[in-house]
């Protein structure tokens, strides 16, 4: 009798150490792997990280310069007890300018240990710009993952969020880059759904808003429409019980609580002015079909690659790669539900940025929000509700990469990453154009004289903004940024919002010395006049001399400081 001898099963081979970290990633691990993806989609900014920041496709310093400004106004206020937070020196004798624009207190708190600590403003600013990028990265893989996408697929997917071409468009802009909170908002919305109503889920969600709003208003302001239509289509009857209402009110009360006295307080500010938009700006400001075909200039892929020039006007193409994914992303049965939420917020999201645009017959939809929704008539840009569709898109390649794992058993992993790898690239856009930060006259004899005045004075800083173009401030936001080291009220300012009459001031004092400009500057209380006299457009000192005191002049940066005539001293 022959015996056949069958050998036990060998055990299957242990996984590489590279695919157990694919498969099983730490939370350390993810968050590095972010971090280097911000450094990627920033380069060259890594290399320069204490002398530049980002301008993106701002072509001049003035936005980058004024959100510079804005985190140093903020952590100014933080080591002083926040004394008079809104009351920030420019467009003097006006009140409460710095609720004009973007105030973004939690991107201070955020900026303020490495600002302070290595006394680098430009390391504080760019040690955000990668943060927040990480963060979009790190919310978007614990979103998927809560949706039951395995790791590699939502790690893919938050890589894709990392590089949406919305967020490289806006790279000079710092609080645009900001689109974790939403999905911040998402996530613990979810996992309270999910039946994780522990306290971490309530006070995560109960951040989320107050989060999206310091970071950035507009952000805050877009959640009002996909916040609540995000928490309808996560319902279900089980939620009606009585514990579960009294955790959701719960965490509605701590967010009331922490966002609405902040957000009162600069909404009072800005009624007290009655600033609003005119329906020429927002139609102007309303994204174009064509603008959908639009990609960066910079893009590696399309500019650099193939030689094609884009178009003109805003840069909104989401890329063939992401929407190849999200409709990949359709398809499976499981999570009907949230996959119904992304395709109907996609199509949310490209309507509204139509803004005016968009008409129904003699209707105009986004009329009615800037009518009945509180905030939108301030709000000049409906082009940006294209992050939203693109967010959206990207959580929908989740999906996508998840079911080519599925269809692909054997080849699944090595596709997915080599897709999404694809669509990264048609969406890069590098190098990152940068603009140095300003070596700022901290010790100018100047700003000491004027430092040393008591109380402090009113200030007019010649010349003055040539127009209304953005270019034309760069030099005002590299005053506001020397600000802190002379002390003063400046009339001059740049901000979202203008005060009144501000056109009728710039005209005054580009024709200035005049009789008309004086009488403007001793009715708004201008106590000193300072002129630069190296730079191009300024009144001769002989004008000056003719008609004002000289009472300080600093011969190594040519600045002279002027005293107010008494209107009868001839």
């Amino acid at each position: 009798m022959i015996m056949l001898y069958s050998p036990a099963p060998l055990p299957p081979a242990p996984l590489p150490p590279y695919h157990l970290m694919l498969r099983h990633p730490s939370p350390l691990t993810i968050f590095l792997i972010y971090i280097l993806g911000a450094l990627g989609l920033t380069y060259p900014l890594v290399g320069h990280l204490f002398s530049h920041i980002p301008q993106g496709t701002e072509g001049v310093g003035t936005v980058p310069f004024f959100n510079l400004w804005t985190l140093q106004w903020n952590i100014d206020q933080l080591m002083q007890g926040y004394p008079n937070y809104w009351d920030a020196p420019i467009f003097a004798p006006f009140q409460g300018a710095f609720a004009f624009s973007e105030a973004q207190p939690v991107s201070g708190l955020l900026a303020a240990p490495l600002w302070l600590g290595l006394q680098s403003p430009a390391f504080g600013y760019n040690a955000i710009v990668i943060l927040f990028l990480t963060l979009n990265g790190w919310f978007t893989y614990w979103l998927l993952k809560s949706w039951e996408v395995s790791s590699l697929p939502a790690l893919l997917a938050g890589l894709l969020m990392q590089a949406l071409p919305f967020v490289a468009q806006e790279m000079g802009v710092l609080q645009l880059i900001a689109i974790f909170g939403f999905l911040w908002t998402f996530l613990f919305l979810s996992r309270f759904f999910q039946g994780q109503a522990n306290w971490h889920t309530i006070v995560g969600l109960a951040l989320g808003t107050p989060v999206t709003f310091f970071t950035c208003a507009y952000y805050g302001l877009y959640s009002i429409f996909f916040l609540p239509l995000f928490f309808l289509f996560q319902l279900h009857k089980r939620h009606f019980e009585l514990t579960t209402l009294g955790q959701l009110v719960l965490a509605m009360l701590l967010t009331l609580v922490l966002s609405d006295p902040f957000l009162y307080a600069q909404q009072q500010q800005i009624r007290h002015y009655g600033f609003t938009r005119s329906t020429t700006i927002i139609e102007n400001n309303s994204a174009r079909l064509n603008n959908y075909t639009n990609f960066l200039d910079h893009n590696v892929f399309y500019g650099q690659l193939l030689g094609r020039e884009s178009g003109q006007g805003q840069h909104l193409f989401p890329g063939f790669g992401l929407i190849l994914l999200a409709v990949l992303g359709l398809f499976g049965g499981s999570h009907k539900r949230i996959k119904i939420y992304l395709v109907l917020a996609i199509i949310l999201a490209f309507l509204l940025s139509m803004g005016l645009r968009f008409r129904l017959g003699d209707i105009q939809p986004y009329q009615w929000v800037r009518d009945y929704v509180p905030g939108f008539l301030q709000l000049r840009s409906p082009f940006r509700f294209a992050v939203l569709g693109q967010l959206h898109l990207a959580l929908l390649a989740g999906f996508g990469l998840l079911n080519l794992k599925r269809w692909l058993p054997k080849s699944g992993t090595l596709f997915s990453i080599i897709i999404a790898s694809l669509a990264v690239l048609e969406s890069l856009a590098l190098p990152l154009p940068l603009q140095p930060v300003p070596d700022l006259h901290m010790q100018a004899s100047w700003q000491d004289w004027l430092r040393q005045q008591n109380p402090t004075p009113e200030i007019v800083m010649l010349p003055f903004a040539q127009s209304s173009r953005v270019a034309d401030f760069e030099q005002t936001t590299r005053w506001m940024l020397e600000g802190r080291y002379f002390q003063s009220k400046m009339v001059n300012g740049y901000s979202g919002f203008f005060p009144p009459d501000h056109a009728y001031l710039r005209d005054q004092m580009l024709q200035f010395p005049t009789s008309d400009g004086l009488d403007l500057l001793r009715e708004i209380h201008v106590d000193y006049v300072v002129v630069h006299h190296n730079m191009a457009n300024t009144p001769s000192t002989k004008e000056m001399t003719e008609q004002l005191i000289l009472v300080f002049h600093d011969g190594q940066n040519n600045v002279s400081i002027y005293a107010m005539k008494p209107p009868d001293e001839p």
